[in-house]
């Protein structure tokens, strides 16, 4: 790999031990809030609406710690077989994040008790109270209600994860690329590739100043002349890596797709040791 290619930085290192990284700040203040109107609901004994708003606030702090606890130290590249669409691969795999059973179960129980909750609040405080009093019940029963799906939803992804025998990462092999995280399975082969982009989605940071909140692989245009199966349609695949899964250091992982991208004599080093030694520049 060039001096130049390794040289290009695009994200600063994640939250280092206990400094708070900004990013971080509205958690905290979602936490605060959410815990403190939970405890408001419990004074006035409104247990359908306190206990899953403490239990929110107290999952909200659990996932802040978890974020502090990761090691300051990204993950180096290593060698890892992948279940493609054709078969198991060798590849070179950069980590993600990889939650336990138990979290994610946890994370599932969290949003069934948002949504049990809206649904009872609807059903015993609706029918009872009128005017002003039924409208901001029923508007709390939804916020609440959509809170727990989203919860929920997302538990669901943990869990498929930690279910599924295959370690979730960003792998290249010597045909294609393969994201296996929350968000899914997906691939793309080296040939169909046509760039490779560090952004933000459209009108947010998530990141912040640590960098781009994503890397995209854009597939090149496909038109008729690409095969009779196109019907003279023109369509552009593309797969998202979410930076903020990654264990490892994303301006490596950068690097790495546009160097394999840019010298296809190189990919069949994808899955050996030689591929460890360019990405570490001993090479």
């Amino acid at each position: 790999m060039s001096a130049e290619e390794r040289r290009e930085g695009q994200w600063a290192p994640r939250n280092r031990e206990w400094k708070l990284a900004h990013h971080l700040l509205p958690a905290f203040v979602m936490a605060g809030f959410l815990i403190g109107l939970g405890i408001w609901a419990l004074v006035l004994q409104s247990l359908l609406f306190g206990v899953p708003l403490v239990a929110f606030g107290i999952g909200t702090v659990v996932s802040l710690f978890r974020e502090f606890r990761l090691t300051p130290d990204a993950r180096l590249p290593e060698l890892s077989a992948v279940d493609t669409s054709s078969g198991l691969r060798a590849s070179t795999r950069f980590a993600y994040r990889h939650n336990s059973a138990a979290f994610a179960a946890a994370t599932v129980g969290l949003g069934v008790i948002g949504l049990v909750a809206a649904l009872a609040a609807v059903g015993k405080f609706a029918l009872w109270h009128a005017g002003f009093e039924r409208f901001w019940t029923i508007a709390g029963a939804i916020v609440l209600g959509v809170a727990g799906f989203m919860i929920l939803r997302e538990g669901l992804r943990l869990l498929r994860i930690a279910s599924a025998e295959q370690q979730p990462g960003v792998f290249l092999t010597r045909s294609r690329v393969v994201v296996f995280g929350p968000l899914g399975l997906a691939e793309m082969y080296w040939r169909d590739m046509g760039s490779i982009s560090a952004e933000n989605p459209r009108g947010r940071t998530p990141l912040g100043r640590r960098g781009p909140a994503l890397v995209v692989l854009r597939g090149r245009d496909r038109t008729a002349s690409d095969g009779p199966e196109d019907h003279g349609t023109t369509a552009r695949k593309e797969v998202v890596v979410q930076v903020a899964y990654l264990l490892a250091d994303p301006n490596v992982l950068h690097s790495a797709l546009v160097h394999y991208l840019e010298h296809p004599a190189d990919r069949p080093e994808l899955g050996t040791t030689l591929a460890l030694e360019r990405l570490a520049g001993v090479r």
